[in-house]
């Protein structure tokens, strides 16, 4: 697994997230395009039903995310795959969530922490799901309750989709990241995305 890393340029950090999405394209694009090797005007990004992009060709796949300031690409040799990223921003309603993703004994767990702690928690969980939601080409919202993490958070399986995914993840400076994937993912290779 390759993961590619972008830092925005500071004046997007509190841009429109169309703004955004242009400048982490216009990196994303000629990577991809000397993956499938042609030239990155060629490069045809298609969009699945529920939004998840893809290029006819490229012989792997591939997942996108972005941050306010960090965006991070994946490319693996494997049939179903997503990326999260995000930064250590405040949920604006942590404990709402919690009760979404946790189970009770998981949420009691969760409840007992100290609040730095709960945050970083959270995000990690809710960066895998994302991720395992992209993988699966699947809508967020009714997917949360309905991922059960297996093996210490290492295997994802979604049984309303009748998929199981491996996960890695972790942190990278402020930012966490998480990769679900249906193959197991052995190594990631980190590069910097100039």
């Amino acid at each position: 697994m390759h993961l590619w890393w972008w830092t925005l340029p500071p004046e997007l950090a509190h841009a429109e997230a169309g703004a955004r999405s242009r400048w982490v394209w216009s990196q994303v694009r000629p990577r991809l395009a000397a993956l499938a090797g042609i030239d990155p005007a060629a490069l045809q990004v298609t969009r699945s039903a529920n939004g998840k992009p893809q290029v006819p060709g490229l012989g792997s796949a591939f997942s996108l995310a972005h941050d306010d300031d960090v965006a991070l690409l994946a490319v693996g040799a494997v049939g179903q795959l997503g990326v999260d990223v995000m930064g250590d921003r405040p949920f604006a309603s942590a404990r709402r969530l919690a009760r979404r993703i946790y189970t009770a004994h998981e949420l009691a767990q969760w409840e007992a922490l100290d609040p730095v702690q709960q945050a970083q928690q959270l995000r990690t969980r809710f960066c895998t799901i994302e991720a395992v939601v992209k993988a699966l080409d699947w809508r967020l919202w009714s997917a949360l309750g309905n991922i059960h993490f297996l093996r210490q958070g290492r295997i994802a399986r979604v049984p309303l989709k009748r998929s199981q995914l491996h996960l890695a993840g972790g942190r990278r400076g402020a930012s966490t990241w998480a990769i679900a994937s249906e193959g197991e993912v052995t190594e990631c290779v980190h590069h910097a995305g100039a």
